[in-house]
């Protein structure tokens, strides 16, 4: 039982690759041509961004080398993915609910990469109950906790947003409440592995620890192997459901909001 579970998270991390990719290359080979409205500002344009100009604008463009500015284009897709700018802008009533949700996953997120990254270091030779590994033990139990919180307030005012609003009722889906119950009950897993066990950190850099070693030693803990089951389902999960735009972000930002590139027609 022990090895069934290691051999779940490999499949889960391979599935989450494997489904991404599919989805983005469908994407891309269904994506049509685009119309090319030309909603401007479009965040490369660099200096003409400021008044809603293009390239266009200049005497037969056409022949002209473009200038892109891609920190323009970096900087407005950090802006929405970090702070959910259109969301704040348009719909302040769902940003409040939406942001702490989004914060939730991307701290769990952050540190599961900054976990991953200290079980690297003890396999290179760091001393696992150092002052090093035990201060980033302390800022990742501190992220789990606001992340777990963050997650589980976010996903309930998300639901009882969707149940109260008449425009957002009437386009939610059983899917739409099933994944955001699937969160919360990730959050609660998570909220209960971090009060109930001496640290969070080293429940998750030991089986990562294992999982890289191929140390496939018994869980410690039966609140972080429900937390990691329900989190390797979401992997598998979230590639097929409308949340994939976690990993879509730049296709739907980069390639249709902002794909101004001239038709050779």
């Amino acid at each position: 039982m022990t090895i069934l579970f290691y051999i779940l998270g490999y499949l889960a991390v391979a599935g989450f690759i494997c489904m991404a990719y599919l989805k983005i290359r469908s994407y891309m080979a269904a994506s049509p041509l685009h119309v090319r409205w030309e909603l401007y500002p479009v965040p490369h344009e660099g200096s003409k961004t400021v008044y809603g100009g293009s390239f266009m604008e200049e005497k037969d463009w056409w022949t002209q080398p473009r200038h892109i500015s891609h920190w323009g284009d970096i900087k407005a897709l950090l802006t929405e993915v970090l702070f959910l700018h259109a969301t704040f802008e348009h719909n302040i009533k769902l940003w409040v609910r939406s942001y702490p949700f989004h914060v939730g996953m991307y701290m769990l997120m952050g540190g599961t990469i900054i976990v991953l990254c200290a079980a690297f270091a003890q396999l290179f030779g760091l001393n696992p109950q150092g002052g090093m590994m035990l201060f980033v033990g302390n800022v990742i139990n501190a992220m789990v906790l606001v992340g777990t919180l963050c997650i589980i307030i976010g996903g309930i005012g998300l639901i009882e947003r969707r149940r109260n609003d008449d425009g957002l009722r009437r386009y939610s889906t059983p899917e739409h409440y099933f994944n955001l119950v699937i969160f919360i009950v990730f959050g609660l897993l998570g909220l209960a592995a971090w009060a109930f066990s001496p640290s969070y950190f080293e429940l998750a850099r030991t089986f990562i620890y294992n999982l890289i070693t191929l140390n496939f030693a018994p869980q410690t803990s039966m609140l972080f192997s429900l937390h990691l089951l329900v989190g390797f389902f979401l992997l598998i999960w979230i590639p097929m459901t409308h949340m994939g735009h976690v990993f879509m972000k730049y296709f739907t930002y980069h390639d249709i909001r902002w794909g101004d590139e001239p038709t050779n027609y």
